[in-house]
């Protein structure tokens, strides 16, 4: 089992008499987006070697939280991260999981249950934030739903440092993508492009909100997951960067993938995270 999974199931323990957390958009009459992914977590068993990687790479300032450390982009809110103890004789590894915007939690949470997921972390309301919830897949990747209080910051043009895309990686892409569909309410989108990176795309209201790749067979010890990307400025640059905090080169960058602007790295800890050098047109087609 996942640190995540493992551990994440402290993180109302964690938030418990923490000061109010923050709104995730403080944009007055911020619309609400289902299906957006508007959030994500990082639980690792090492905030202190996490904390200086990702604020060199991708320039975060974090505030703490009462043991939840919030990543702030100019004074925008990204991310969570929470430390807990990896679990003993295991091969747990700390783990990036998102939040999806739905109108109503328990609904989704119930929905989950029925489609085959479980819940980790039951519904529960943050006065500031809202109400959250973290399930698993019928294949174990963790997600979390969650219902602003604020509404769902806004379809924007991410920057340099700013989460651009997140991937899930299933052994059944469409079993995958069928489950999100009954939960979140997405359209499910085949991609028939040749030279594709992905099987499916998940879609709300008419925007491309996440994709769904099937696990190459041979790849028996990569395990289904959901994986975000940032948007970083230059891709060469960004890997270099990463060696030098004490990170590591997952999957380099390809010719035949996204033009060779696309990587995974994995923090000090052991967490994965895409990278991508974003161009306008970069996704058309999955070149």
């Amino acid at each position: 089992m996942i640190l995540a999974v493992a551990c994440v199931t402290a993180l109302p323990a964690v938030l418990a008499g923490a000061p109010k957390l923050p709104p995730l958009t403080s944009d007055s009459g911020s619309p609400r987006l289902p299906g957006k992914f508007v959030w994500a977590d990082l639980v690792t068993d090492n905030v202190g070697a996490v904390l200086p990687f990702y604020s060199e790479m991708f320039k975060w300032d974090f505030r703490n939280y009462g043991g939840y450390l919030i990543a702030f982009r100019d004074d925008r809110p990204l991310a969570g991260v929470f430390q807990r103890t990896r679990p003993a004789d295991s091969d747990a590894k700390p783990r990036w999981f998102g939040y999806i915007s739905v109108p109503d939690v328990t609904q989704a949470a119930r929905a989950a249950t029925q489609a085959g997921g479980r819940v980790v972390v039951e519904p529960a309301k943050q006065s500031k934030r809202g109400e959250q919830a973290v399930l698993t897949d019928p294949e174990g990747a963790l997600v979390g739903v969650i219902k602003s209080s604020a509404g769902d910051p806004e379809d924007f043009q991410a920057e340099p440092g700013e989460w651009v895309w997140v991937q899930l990686l299933s052994r059944d892409a469409r079993q995958a993508g069928e489950f999100y569909r009954a939960v979140a309410g997405y359209d499910l989108v085949e991609n028939s492009q040749p030279g594709r990176l992905s099987d499916f795309v998940l879609t709300s209201r008419g925007y491309a909100r996440a994709t769904v790749r099937t696990i190459p067979a041979d790849k028996p010890d990569v395990k289904p997951n959901w994986l975000p990307f940032v948007r970083v400025t230059t891709i060469g640059e960004s890997l270099a960067k990463a060696k030098q905090l004490g990170g590591r080169v997952l999957v380099e960058p390809r010719p035949e993938a996204l033009d060779g602007k696309v990587a995974v790295v994995a923090d000090p800890a052991g967490a994965a995270v895409g990278i991508m050098e974003w161009s306008p047109g970069l996704l058309k087609g999955e070149r």
